[in-house]
């Protein structure tokens, strides 16, 4: 016999004595001395016969006594009850004599004694790891947790029972002011988070752990006095990512820049989601970028018939590939090397595949690489999703979604006019084609291809200055699985001829992003690492627009969901579009720019020019509070 059928062996016989104890001594409390004249064994073996039926019924032998929890303790209520009531409908049945008042007594005394048979097993579990695995440390960091929750308890709890925890607890730290000198899992409520500087000062705090979801802002305020005070600032993964069992402070992590520009997660419509693509064969084009591959990602969760991965970059298409394979070996990926201005290539992938669905996410991005390139943006962005769109209509797409940007809101840039262009031609298909066509707007992505955040952690390695084009340029940010699981819900959303936009939250500052940088990987700014200011780049704005507010937008089922409320725009397409064509074969970027601001009359191109300089600690150390931020350009 394993040892864990041994486990569950004695489980069961612990709780059959119980019951039975239970049972006899509900005799015994109610008729005293006379109990044993009433009391039948016939009637405590049917009763343990209901009870191990619904007992093996609802696996009460596989729950875990060492990790009993609220949802076990009304489990073993419940078992109780249903045993009480089945027994009784018996008796009913048969037309015993049994004293039916006592079922409530003996479900009391049952579930009682479960209760704390489990409860004293714990105890001793935690005795015997306190009395055993060798000495504690000499030299223990004293800790502060932030958080009283459940997390806060694993950690208290395993503080007992792991010798090898190497941290002195001196007590929690709570924003809730009813919390405050009251005692959780023993250790005190110190104060809360707004006398943080004053609590570290006072109680010689060497370390602090964030052991709760914080808002943002609370985790940057934390991580900024840490710093100030000299103190190590860590966090815990959430429950989430969080194995059962696994030693609970091994998982104390430093906190990351996504901690800080940590946004809310909102549930998404996985039931919308999953009846778009289940059983479907789904397109996605720069199905390898950072968005792409992550929608790929998203959309392999919900079953497709196929999922079709297009895309130039045959390297990353091969690694994406790989990767789902693993991780959904039942998954049909088919991973195709082309690009979207390849209108005969598409063509046949369409007709080879059928595709259902079509999530349309290549596209050049780079903003002073297709300023310096404009007729390359409009032969990829423009026509390549003309080509998609068309492609799309001609075999009979049931849905069909843009990802788009912030960047076609008012631009000042070669490639946000593009973009807007793109929205323009789904539009236009929108209104003579069976396919639903829709777009979705959002900002920044952190750690996408190309971002400010990968590019400022190699300067860091470098030991380098960072370089920001303005000190006031500000940008929203979105985590890529956040972005991706949104814009597969607009999929679902649209009824056709949408723009969607997505809820970025507050707009953040670049340098904030720098100085957290620097701040996270150990060293001081103006000292070890300066912030080189080197002007704003061509077609670069200071600030994004998104257009979601609440007058300028509609509301859809999902809170971080709009609907752009845009004006009707009569645009000659088909005339632009060649006049376009005509400046491309002549090169012709002037031409180029002129009729991109015809096609698009929001397009200017921004007059402000910065001068070069670089910043110093003084200069910018009260510049504001530590921010976050997402990409640049």
């Amino acid at each position: 016999m394993t040892q864990s059928n041994i486990r569950k062996s004695v489980k069961i016989l612990l709780d059959t004595l119980i019951i039975s104890f239970g049972f006899v001594a509900a005799f015994f409390i109610k008729y005293d001395l006379n109990w044993a004249q009433i009391f039948k064994r016939q009637y405590m073996a049917y009763y343990i016969i209901v009870y191990m039926c619904l007992y093996f019924i609802f696996r009460m032998q596989t729950k875990s006594w060492h990790y009993t929890n609220i949802l076990d303790m009304y489990n073993i209520l419940g078992l109780n009850i249903g045993t009480a009531v089945v027994f009784f409908l018996g008796a009913v049945f048969f037309e015993d004599r049994f004293p039916k008042h006592l079922l409530l007594l003996i479900v009391i005394l049952c579930s009682v004694g479960q209760l704390l048979a489990r409860h004293i097993f714990r105890l001793v579990q935690n005795l015997e790891g306190m009395m055993s695995g060798g000495e504690r440390p000499e030299a223990l960091k004293k800790v502060a947790i932030i958080g009283v929750g459940e997390l806060g308890e694993h950690i208290a709890r395993e503080s007992l029972k792991n010798k090898s925890f190497k941290y002195e607890i001196l007590g929690f730290i709570d924003d809730d002011p009813k919390k405050v000198d009251l005692t959780f899992y023993g250790y005190r409520v110190l104060g809360r988070i707004k006398d943080l500087k004053k609590l570290i000062m006072i109680y010689e705090i060497e370390e602090l752990i964030i052991a709760s979801s914080l808002e943002s802002d609370t985790l940057r305020e934390i991580n900024s006095t840490g710093y100030e005070a000299g103190i190590e600032v860590k966090i815990l993964p959430s429950f989430n990512e969080i194995l059962q069992g696994k030693s609970l402070f091994n998982q104390v992590r430093d906190v990351k820049i996504e901690d800080l520009l940590g946004r809310s997660e909102e549930k998404i419509n996985s039931d919308s989601i999953r009846k778009l693509v289940e059983g479907k064969v789904v397109f996605v084009t720069g199905g390898a970028g950072s968005i792409g591959s992550e929608l790929c990602r998203q959309l392999a969760k919900y079953n497709p018939k196929s999922l079709v991965v297009l895309d130039i970059n045959e390297n990353a298409a091969y690694f994406l590939e790989l990767e789902l394979q693993r991780r959904y070996p039942n998954l049909d990926i088919i991973s195709e090397i082309c690009s979207i201005r390849d209108m005969k290539k598409l063509h046949w992938l369409f007709e080879r595949y059928c595709p259902n669905l079509v999530f349309h996410a290549a596209a050049h991005k780079h903003v002073p690489l297709m300023e310096r390139n404009p007729e390359e943006a409009i032969k990829n962005n423009i026509f390549g999703t003309k080509n998609i769109a068309e492609c799309s209509h001609t075999y009979g797409v049931d849905r069909f979604v843009l990802v788009s940007t912030d960047k076609a809101v008012n631009p000042t840039n070669v490639m946000g006019a593009t973009k807007r262009v793109c929205e323009l031609v789904i539009q236009e298909f929108s209104k003579k084609s069976k396919t639903k066509y829709m777009a979705v707007r959002f900002g920044n992505v952190l750690g996408s291809n190309g971002s400010v955040i990968p590019l400022f952690k190699q300067l860091i390695d470098e030991k380098k200055n960072l370089t920001v084009t303005h000190p006031d340029v500000t940008r929203y940010f979105m985590t890529i699985p956040e972005a991706a699981s949104l814009v597969v819900e607009t999929g679902a959303l649209g009824d056709g001829g949408e723009v969607f936009i997505l809820d970025m939250g507050k707009s953040i500052k670049i340098m904030d992003l720098a100085k957290n940088l620097i701040q996270l990987s150990g060293l001081n700014f103006g000292e070890d690492i300066d912030i080189d200011i080197v002007g704003l780049r061509p077609g670069e704005k200071l600030y994004e627009e998104l257009l979601y507010d609440v007058d300028a937008a509609m509301k859809t089922e999902n809170k971080k969901i709009f609907i752009a409320k845009l004006q009707e725009e009569d645009v000659k397409l088909e005339y632009h579009l060649e006049k376009l064509k005509g400046y491309i074969e002549k090169r012709d970027v002037q031409g180029i720019k002129d009729e991109m601001k015809m096609f698009v009359p929001s397009y200017r191109e921004p007059e402000h020019h910065f001068e070069k300089r670089k910043e110093s600690k003084e200069d910018l150390g009260n510049k504001g509070s530590v921010e976050a931020v997402s990409v640049m350009g």
